[in-house]
């Protein structure tokens, strides 16, 4: 049984391997990369191995120069700097939690929508209610509700989809919209800022598709959506990822075809690096949730003086702007 010194170098190790990877996938050079990690390249080239060894894919493309990563590695790229700059961003978060006020706002939220969507609806929160302390916490489609169940957080903020509805319990977790999202089909430029790839495939040439993991909510609302069109589309899954951010990159650099949230793509498309596959009728709708754990509130607190409650009383009421 490993004791508790060996375990944390083994999850150092990990992060070392994630790491090495990363510098290789950016220098596209195993001696660059070995000098960089400050390790031999014999050495460095083992720990790649043993990488792909636990992951079950080669994630290297060994034949070429410069060195290229494979289409799984592709993807592990983006996971892995996602997923390092969360546990590492976490670990800042936990050393400063003894430093932040008891008033401060805990957010459950997903990365699409942490990344564009909240940022902007805080500083217009903030207009009304002025400065308040918040921390938020990424959540993931296997936690989301769990994050607002058991207390972790004060508000969920989510997509919700009617033909996709969360397993919870309204009348003891009451949300309220805060606005739409919808996932709009966009494809790398090509001549005459022309999108290289549009929803007109056929079985002889399918549509490059870049869409989400299956188990994530973006990646259910996308299948649901394709799965009801009278008209099946022909896509040919190239590329799979739980992460938008990913996903839209992939799309930039003129891999395929993806829905995207708007929220993401509007500088994209402003700037030309992205732009529509399909007019308005192929978007995907989805409402942004805001769901309260209501044994959160402190009874101590006169209901003026806490902050989780003048945030709900200033939100809209629920039925604004509902998806039929």
């Amino acid at each position: 049984m490993l004791n508790l010194i060996d375990r944390n170098k083994l999850l150092l190790m990990s992060f070392k391997l994630i790491e090495d990877f990363l510098s290789l996938a950016k220098s596209k050079n195993f001696s660059r990369a070995a000098a960089e990690r400050n390790v031999t390249q014999p050495a460095f080239s083992r720990r790649i191995q043993q990488l792909e060894t636990w992951v079950g894919v080669p994630l290297v493309d060994r034949s070429t120069y410069p060195t290229k990563l494979t289409q799984a590695g592709l993807m592990f790229r983006d996971v892995g700097e996602q997923s390092l700059k969360l546990i590492f961003d976490s670990r800042t978060e936990l050393r400063d939690m003894n430093r932040l006020s008891k008033n401060t706002i805990n957010f459950s939220t997903p990365y699409s929508l942490s990344t564009y969507f909240f940022p902007k609806w805080l500083s217009e929160l903030q207009k009304e209610l002025g400065e308040i302390s918040t921390r938020l916490i990424l959540s993931f489609t296997h936690n989301r509700i769990e994050t607002l169940v058991d207390g972790s957080c004060d508000f969920l903020i989510c997509h919700y989809h009617p033909d996709l509805p969360l397993t919870i319990d309204e009348n003891k977790y009451p949300y309220k919209i805060l606005g739409t999202e919808k996932l709009v089909p966009v494809s790398a430029p090509g001549d005459n800022n022309k999108p290289l790839y549009t929803l007109l495939g056929s079985c002889a040439y399918p549509i490059p598709h870049l869409s989400y993991s299956s188990e994530s909510y973006l990646g259910k609302t996308e299948g649901n959506f394709l799965s009801n069109l009278k008209t099946k589309l022909q896509l040919n899954r190239i590329y799979e990822s739980p992460m938008s951010e990913s996903i839209k990159k992939m799309a930039i650099e003129g891999h395929g075809l993806a829905w995207l949230p708007d929220s993401s793509i509007r500088n994209s498309i402003t700037h030309k690096t992205l732009v529509r596959g399909g007019n308005k009728s192929w978007d995907i709708h989805l409402e942004v949730r805001i769901y309260r754990f209501l044994a959160k509130t402190d009874n101590s607190l006169e209901k003026t003086d806490c902050p989780i409650e003048k945030l709900w009383e200033i939100l809209p009421q629920k039925n604004l702007n509902p998806i039929n």
